[in-house]
This record gives C-alpha cells, sequence and structure tokens, in this order.
C-alpha cells in the first residue's frame, strides 16, 4: 500500500485506524490488489488466453496487511495464496481457461451505455433496502491508456508490458468494477471483498468507452457480518461485447470489534 496510514472515507478498513478499529492488526490490502498480483501466476502458468478466454474462483479467505510477502501455489486448476514467512492461506480457489463451471449460474444482464457515476446523493446499504432481484443503475466508464499502465503498484518491478504497453485490462480493475457499480447508488461500508468469480470473454482495452451492468442477487447475514451478492457484465461500448462476467460477494457491513 503506497500509505496504510492515509484516512480512507470510503472504505475505512483500509487505513490503519480503520482496521484497527474492527479488530484487524492494521489497514487491509484491498482484495481486488491481492487478486491482481495473484493473477499474474494465472497468466504465468496457463498462459495468456487466460485474460480472453480463462475464468477464477476466488475465495478471500484471511487478511493481507502492508508488507506481507506473499507466494501463489498452483495445483492444475486449484490455487493458493499464502503467506511466505507463515504459510497461511489468504486467498484460494480455482482458475482455468475455456469456460467456467459455473457460468450458466451468473445472471447475464443486457447491455447498457450506463451514466457516470459521481458523489451525489446515495441510498445507505441496509439488508431491507438491498435492491435483491433488481437491475443495479449502469454505469459509464473510461479508463486511459496512462491509467491502465498505472493500476495497480508493482513493488518489485516495471508493470507487465500487456498492461503497461498494450494497454489491455488489467483482471483486478475488472473485477474492480463489481464495487462501483454498488457505490455508484449505494453508501456502504466498512466493506470486505469475500469472493469473486469471473469469466473472462473478450479481451478488452484502455482508450475504449466501457460499462457495467448487473443486478442485485441476494443479501444475508452470517456471523455478524451482513453481506451482498451482486452479478454484472463489463462491456465494450464501442462495439457491445461483452468483456466479462461476474459475480461478486462482499461484507457491505462489518460486525463490530469484540
Amino acid at each position: 500500500m503506497q500509505n496504510p496510514d492515509a484516512p480512507r472515507p470510503d472504505n475505512p478498513i483500509h487505513s490503519t485506524d480503520g482496521g484497527k478499529a474492527y479488530g484487524f492488526e492494521g489497514a487491509l490490502v484491498g482484495g481486488i490488489h491481492v487478486y491482481g498480483w495473484t493473477s499474474d501466476a494465472f497468466v504465468e502458468a496457463i498462459g495468456g488466453r487466460w485474460l480472453h478466454d480463462g475464468w477464477a474462483d476466488v475465495h478471500f479467505h484471511r487478511p493481507v496487511y502492508h508488507g506481507d510477502a506473499m507466494e501463489v501455489h498452483i495445483d492444475g486448476i486449484t490455487f493458493e495464496s499464502r503467506k511466505a514467512d507463515s504459510g497461511e492461506v489468504c486467498l484460494w480457489g480455482a482458475a482455468g481457461v475455456g469456460t467456467a463451471p459455473w457460468l450458466d449460474q451468473l445472471t447475464r444482464t443486457p447491455y447498457d451505455p450506463g451514466e457516470t457515476a459521481d458523489d451525489g446523493d446515495r441510498i445507505e446499504l441496509t439488508l431491507a433496502k438491498a435492491p435483491v432481484g433488481q437491475p443495479l443503475p449502469p454505469v459509464a466508464l473510461t479508463l486511459s491508456r496512462d491509467e491502465a499502465g498505472s493500476f495497480l503498484l508493482y513493488p518489485d518491478g516495471p508493470t507487465p508490458a500487456r498492461y503497461a504497453s498494450e494497454a489491455c485490462l488489467h483482471p483486478s480493475w475488472i473485477a474492480g468494477q463489481m464495487i462501483g457499480l454498488l457505490r455508484k447508488t449505494y453508501r456502504y461500508g466498512p466493506a470486505i471483498h469475500a469472493r469473486s468469480q469471473i469469466q473472462h470473454l473478450a479481451q478488452g482495452h484502455a482508450g475504449r468507452a466501457l460499462s457495467m451492468t448487473g443486478q442485485c442477487i441476494e443479501v444475508y447475514e452470517r456471523k455478524g457480518h451482513h453481506y451482498i451478492v451482486n452479478d454484472g457484465s463489463l462491456w465494450d461500448c464501442e462495439n457491445r461485447v461483452e468483456l466479462a462476467r461476474l459475480r461478486h460477494t462482499a461484507i457491505f457491513r462489518v460486525r463490530p470489534a469484540a
């Protein structure tokens, strides 16, 4: 993290004070970022095809903190991302090429160019107010080639050329748009990423008009946490091609620390 002590009003769990207030050691590194670094191991093990015709089912199991060194262990299609010093598993799941075995369970929301998100009035998200079974207002997206190349910090080397010079959309940027889709309309937090199911359908590139559509699937409470599950599709607006289909599960209200 560039500055774990910095306040993060949208999600204080990613700041030192906010993380400690909820019983953690400090600021939690964002789940989409940890997934982003892990996804480089998928490309290395499976090949570049994974970026446009691959899938991942990622479970976020334990927090990752600023300065943690991580190792990715891949066995066939299953993987674990572990802390190098302790072996603690922080992420686990599966990844492969072709069609994911669960793809037909995800909602394919229709194309819509959407509107740019703003910081206007938003609805406080609760279990009672969640729009279960309803579409989420679509979001128009822009990502420049420069932004694509610097989206994810690589502390031990340069950003891979596929993102820096070829301007391919980073898998973690794709996954992160599910958060922005919900935040366009709803105010919530602190929040923790719990699971992502991602099917890449075509190669997306920065510098093009993009949009995100989606639908709320369910909400529930477990062990004092409030969860929300949303499905979504990322679109290339210039040719109306669905680039990725996703299911995002998150804790949108973290239980108070004991």
